[in-house]
């Protein structure tokens, strides 16, 4: 199984075996971004557990950029089929996934918004991964 989402309109490429329809579950699967998030939860638990004269809200921010970066070339190099659109929408939305990920696990870099709650995170999770699901890309 490869990581670009199998839609209806990709059945029409002329593969000798058409590929099954990814279903919700499985689209879910392909969305969310988990080797963007493994590598933030590694790096941020390194970096809150670092001294305190370490700056470390600056670091975050650093690595949620270079994270979010790596998330675009990974879903990107993921999802390439020869004679396939560019997976733009998967691309979104796996990028769209790791932002929330990260607000929603907390610490010293959300710690530096002021009007942030944690609460906020939480919602945004649940209900943005149990939306993400329903999108069916539309690229080819």
């Amino acid at each position: 199984m490869g990581r670009r989402i199998v839609t209806k309109q990709m059945h029409s490429l002329g593969t000798e075996t058409p590929a099954k329809e990814d279903d919700y579950a499985t689209r879910l699967m392909k969305y969310v971004p988990t080797e963007s998030v493994g590598f933030w939860l590694a790096v941020s638990g390194i970096i809150q557990s670092a001294e305190k004269d370490v700056p470390k809200a600056g670091l975050l921010w650093a690595f949620f950029v270079i994270g979010l970066v790596f998330t675009y070339f990974w879903i990107d190099r993921e999802t390439k089929e020869a004679g396939s659109e560019k997976a733009w929408t998967q691309i979104a939305v796996s990028c769209g996934a790791f932002v929330v990920w990260i607000f929603a696990s907390g610490g010293a870099i959300t710690e530096s918004l002021t009007s942030y709650k944690p609460v906020y995170g939480s919602l945004l999770l649940i209900t943005y991964t149990a939306a993400i699901g329903f999108i069916i890309p539309p690229e080819k």
